[in-house]
């Protein structure tokens, strides 16, 4: 079952590769799929198997001879390995399907902080509804208690962008504040808290050795969606 649970992930994390550059340029989901964001031509029937594009054409794009974002290598890998461990964690093919899901959500938006500095609304706010939807689908937890941690990131998301004002607008953006919103209604209360602490702790230990090592000034971007994903990862997985 583990095994499926991978190859499932693997499946999934190649779909979201396909569709990762229409998060951002507002185009339908639903059309031709295209992974080179340099010419966007219509994959090949290869393309559909996931590597298939990296293994036979070197990782380069078959129509412009371009190389294809590390995305295309990482997306697939990681939603394998996090669907395997979703598994692991709660012991049944449902749950860690579902665990599964949400964890590649947060690979995805660390990947869309990394490349764009955009947490996109097509991934937060669907991804919001689904976890309302499906809040009582997780074993061993109250639906309560998950629109109970909701509530709270709310709370949580609010406290820290009013306190990061004081370090300028772009050190804690909105797309932050939906994000931990979006955690809370994954992992529920107290996991909510567990996962914003950490995420937090690490971006400012990161900002920290950035600043020190004069990298980054103290009112420069340093992504936090990266970090935030860590946290939803780590708590979403350890509290089952």
């Amino acid at each position: 079952m583990i095994f499926l649970a991978a190859l499932i992930g693997f499946a999934f994390g190649h779909l979201v590769n396909l569709v990762f550059d229409r998060f951002f340029t507002g185009e339908r989901l639903r059309g031709p799929l295209y992974e080179c964001p340099a010419c966007r031509s219509p994959i090949r029937l290869t393309a559909l198997v996931p590597y298939g594009t990296v293994v036979l054409s070197g990782g380069r794009c078959p129509n412009c001879g371009e190389k294809l974002p590390w995305r295309a290598v990482i997306l697939p890998a990681g939603a394998a390995g996090l669907f395997a461990l979703s598994y692991v964690a709660f012991d049944e093919l449902g749950a860690g399907l579902l665990g599964g899901f949400f964890a590649t959500v947060f690979l995805t938006l660390t990947l869309t902080d990394l490349e764009r500095r955009l947490l996109p609304n097509r991934i937060v706010y669907p991804s919001i509804l689904l976890a309302v939807a499906f809040c009582w689908a997780w074993p061993d937890t109250s639906w309560v208690w998950i629109l109970a941690g909701g509530a709270v990131a709310v709370g949580i998301a609010v406290l820290i962008y009013l306190f990061s004002l004081l370090f300028g607008p772009e050190a804690f953006g909105m797309g932050d504040v939906k994000m931990i919103v979006l955690i809370g209604f994954v992992v529920g209360f107290p996991a909510v808290i567990v996962a914003v602490l950490m995420g937090t702790i690490a971006a400012g230990i990161v900002a920290a050795v950035l600043v020190v090592t004069r990298l980054r000034g103290l009112r420069d971007y340093v992504a936090h969606g990266p970090f935030l994903a860590f946290g939803a990862i780590v708590a979403l997985l350890a509290s089952n």
